[in-house]
């Protein structure tokens, strides 16, 4: 696993940490983390999740790849964080259930739009009640899924309202800031922007 090095980051890895523990209306639910290939993206995004997972507050990690383009794994990273969810949170294991057993075929469906609604905002919605503090889900290197159109639906699905409205879910999302990306995200009022090229390394 990347991480960063002992003593070195500390200020955005601090702001990252206040970002998710901040617990008052408004905060955006979405962190993009961008900036040039070699400024740490990666290690910052591990380090955030190793951080959370020793406190007990990290609902799932998905990266993608590069090299792992072929595996279309933009299909499988919703359902993957529903079942990481699911494997912390017993109250959203029952909900994500409940939505299951009212419809089987979204064990196996494509449709992403389905996935965020049916797997993620809903169960998310009715175990509210049941997580103490923040869901924390890290989406490392999405700029690294491939084509444009591979990550197309998933960048809508980030800056909607719907997103917008879980004030318990954290997404911490790394890429560079390629034109699909930066046209998605970079001007969404529901998604806080953090540029690595202006940090000192």
């Amino acid at each position: 696993m990347k991480k960063c090095l002992e003593d070195t980051r500390t200020e955005i890895l601090r702001d990252i940490i206040t970002w998710v523990n901040d617990a008052s209306p408004g905060v955006p639910c979405v962190l993009w983390l961008h900036g040039q290939a070699g400024r740490g993206k990666s290690a910052i995004a591990h380090t955030i999740a190793s951080w959370f997972k020793d406190t007990g507050g990290l609902g799932s990690c998905f990266c993608f790849a590069r090299d792992r383009q072929g595996e279309h794994r933009e299909e499988k990273m919703l359902t993957t964080i529903a079942r990481d969810l699911a494997g912390h949170y017993p109250v959203f294991r029952r909900a994500l259930a409940h939505a299951l057993a009212e419809d089987h075929t979204l064990k196996t469906t494509p449709d992403l739009s389905q996935q965020w609604q049916k797997l993620i905002l809903e169960p998310l919605s009715r175990a509210k009640g049941g997580i103490v503090g923040s869901v924390v889900v890290v989406i490392d290197a999405l700029d690294e899924s491939g084509r444009e159109l591979s990550r197309k639906h998933i960048l809508s699905l980030l800056a909607s309202k719907e997103a917008a409205n879980l004030c318990n879910l954290r997404v911490l999302l790394t890429s560079r800031a390629l034109p699909d990306i930066e046209g998605a995200l970079g001007g969404a009022k529901r998604i806080k922007g953090m540029c690595l090229d202006d940090v000192p390394v």
